[in-house]
């Protein structure tokens, strides 16, 4: 075997001590892996080269030729860059990747020394290179290291760089120096780095306060917000559990939406917490949460927290002057009811005397009317204030449907006659009962009416009854002015009237459609309206009735 050529020589030792076939083997699962192929097909592959030492190294130097072409198909297939050395660092061999990489022939590298090819490397870059060859073939480890290479084409790349020690009955006979490629890895390393940095930057300039935690509730990051928000540094606060810093209220409310994050894996929002200043201070926070996910997998949770401490302040003020508006309303509207209960009595008194003359009593009538028509105002407020303050009393009680809508008929017919307008009355018999306040609806139904009255001079007005799937339906329609499509969802709200032309001066403060709605919402009802200009108006309220049970006496039996 003295005439054949050194790596020849070296592969044929190192296949007879059983190194080679384990080097080769890895050179192929590494290939295969490189090359996306996978892992099954990896395994095909050293199964085939296991076979191909078995069955096919050579035992005679007659076979020496076709074992060399094997091997050098090997030597150049692969796709790292391959270097065989001696052990004085000239090149020995080169594989075509490292020929394409260095974009020279063969022939003008070849036993030259690896120093040659320095204009692939910078100074300090080429040092490092010679230092660890030199290292490797003294026989020491070497640990791979990865450096920039620029190729012929001026095109930089980054490469991983390992040596393996080639070894003749264990002496050191050259060094393969393999370089893989990573600079695809390498950039999206980068990119995934200035990512991060752009994102670390954002929490870190963030007013709101910027954490995250992992499976077992303990803080992996605190941006400077949140620690201002707790008092701490954040060498006080990493690897401690965020509970630490909850009110005991929202220590169990936090473990509730946690589990709901991890259970659904998604993002909540607008969770209210408070959190524990080192000062003892209660700073009350909106949350939004949201999982994190590791290979897949959960590994945590991010939050952002919002110190809404002056938004809990206002909120107060707004509560509390509301409160203060609404004892007002209370208190006037008492103070303006007192006196004109006696003017409404003298009023009457002075109606009904048969000394007054005729014109003093008409003075008295028109005096009555605007009384009543101030303590009307002074009732819808004290209702307006019952209801903010959820203080108005309803006495709920079993209704007879048919005979509690027949009272209210009556008792607005003489009204609706009396302005020449048809009143058309459909309540049919047996209607099932409700429950209810009879007095709070009948005021709900009255006012209905008497708007229909009060915007409807020619035609009709209805009062409707149905039984509609689980609830009963009454509907008020008219005849009358309408309201626009526009106005139609504000007609409800609070002190709003619908306009209605300038040359209507319309009585009322806009109170009592709102009443209507709040009444009929303590009933677990419904109402609303569908109207058009000059075509009428409809107004809805649907109640649930109660279910009789019917027993069937001739099935008993």
């Amino acid at each position: 075997m003295k005439d054949l050529p050194e790596i020849i020589k070296i592969l044929r030792e190192e296949e007879s001590i059983g190194t080679l076939q384990s080097r080769v083997q890895t050179a192929y699962q590494e290939q295969m892996t490189a090359e996306g192929m996978p892992e099954d097909s990896t395994k095909k592959t050293e199964s085939r080269t296991a076979q191909f030492f078995e069955k096919d190294i050579p035992s005679t130097e007659e076979d020496v030729e076709p074992t060399e072409k094997k091997f050098r198909e090997i030597f150049n297939a692969m796709s790292d860059l391959l270097f065989y050395l001696d052990t004085k660092g000239n090149i020995m061999d080169i594989n075509n990747a490292a020929l394409k990489m260095i974009g020279v022939e063969k022939e003008h590298i070849l036993k030259k020394p690896f120093s040659s090819i320095d204009h692939l490397f910078s100074k300090k870059e080429m040092k490092r290179h010679l230092e660890f060859i030199k290292k490797a073939a003294q026989g020491e480890n070497v640990s791979d290291y990865e450096c920039d290479l620029e190729t012929h084409d001026e095109t930089n790349h980054r490469f991983l760089f390992s040596h393996d020690i080639i070894k003749e009955r264990e002496v050191v006979k050259g060094v393969l120096v393999r370089a893989r490629d990573v600079t695809q890895r390498q950039r999206a390393w980068d990119e995934l780095v200035k990512l991060e940095e752009k994102y670390r930057v954002l929490a870190e300039t963030s007013a709101d306060g910027v954490i995250t935690i992992d499976t077992l509730g303990r803080l992996t990051y605190v941006n400077p917000s949140f620690e201002r928000m707790c008092g701490r540094r954040k060498s006080q606060i990493l690897a401690t559990l965020l509970r630490d810093y909850l009110l005991e209220d929202s220590v169990y409310f936090f473990q509730q939406v946690s589990l709901e994050v991890r259970k659904k894996n998604k993002k909540m929002e607008n969770i209210e917490l408070e959190l524990v200043h080192i000062d003892d201070l209660i700073i009350p926070v909106e949350a939004n949460i949201a999982p994190l996910k590791k290979e897949n997998e959960f590994a945590g949770m991010v939050l952002t927290l919002r110190d809404i401490t002056e938004r809990r302040n206002i909120e107060d003020e707004l509560k509390k002057s509301e409160r203060l508006k609404t004892e007002f309303m209370n208190i006037a509207a008492h103070e303006l009811k007192s006196p004109v209960t006696p003017i409404k009595g003298y009023l009457d008194l002075i109606i009904q005397d048969k000394h007054a003359s005729e014109q003093i009593k008409k003075w008295a009538h028109i005096c009555l009317r605007n009384a009543e028509r101030l303590l009307k105002l002074v009732n819808d407020i004290l209702d307006v204030s019952r209801l903010d303050s959820d203080t108005m009393r309803f006495e709920m009680e079993k209704l007879d449907t048919t005979s509690f809508l027949k009272d209210v008929v009556e008792d607005m017919k003489p009204a609706v006659v009396g302005k020449d307008l048809k009143f058309i009355v459909d309540i049919p018999k047996n209607l099932p009962n409700i429950m209810g306040d009879k007095n709070r609806l009948s005021q709900v139904l009255k006012n209905l009416l008497g708007n229909a009255l009060k915007f409807t001079d020619n035609g009709s007005i209805s009062l409707l009854t149905t039984r509609k799937n689980d609830h009963l339906r009454i509907t008020i329609e008219d005849t009358g002015i309408g309201v626009s499509h526009d106005e139609i969802g504000k007609i409800f709200n609070k002190f709003y009237q619908a306009y209605t032309g300038a040359d209507r001066n319309n009585e009322g403060t806009g109170l009592g459609l709102f009443i209507c709605k709040e009444i009929i919402g303590k009933h677990n009802g419904k109402i609303w309206a569908e109207s058009q200009v000059r075509k009428g108006s409809k107004f809805i309220i649907e109640l649930p009735y109660i279910h009789k049970m019917v027993i069937d006496l001739q099935d008993k039996k």
